[in-house]
């Protein structure tokens, strides 16, 4: 196949912002501690063997995040935003055939780009799923 045929690959960024309970379910399925994903059938957990921490979580998410808005002195309402997710991923075409070392690169890259962009200490995690 010639390189005209290839199909255009894109880094990804989305971010979602998260008040409250929710801190809870967003935790549970990035750990992987749901035994079912019937809201979510993308998830395979038979690859939750391959997710790795780049930066693993000290407390839950949702302890963390009112840890630090407390320390910060910051006020907040109930409907108050308390973690902001960065979802970071490729197209599909980009990871096909590539070593785990070279995946493990691309993330590695693109959370030292946001390190460069968000104080590094507010980050509660950061993980590649499987």
């Amino acid at each position: 196949m010639g390189e005209a045929s290839m199909k255009a690959q894109y880094a990804i960024l989305r971010f979602a912002k998260y008040k409250g309970p929710e801190i809870g379910h967003i935790e549970s399925h990035n750990e992987r501690t749901k035994e079912k994903y019937a809201s979510n059938p993308d998830v395979d957990t038979s690859r939750s063997h391959l997710n790795f921490h780049l930066v693993t979580p000290q407390r839950k998410y949702r302890a963390e995040s009112e840890r630090q808005i407390a320390e910060a002195g910051c006020r907040t309402r109930s409907d108050s935003v308390r973690v902001v997710e960065a979802l970071v991923t490729a197209s599909p075409e980009f990871f096909k055939g590539k070593k785990k070392a070279e995946v493990k690169a691309y993330f590695t890259e693109a959370l030292d780009f946001i390190r460069e962009h968000q104080d590094p200490k507010t980050m509660l995690y950061a993980m590649k799923g499987g």
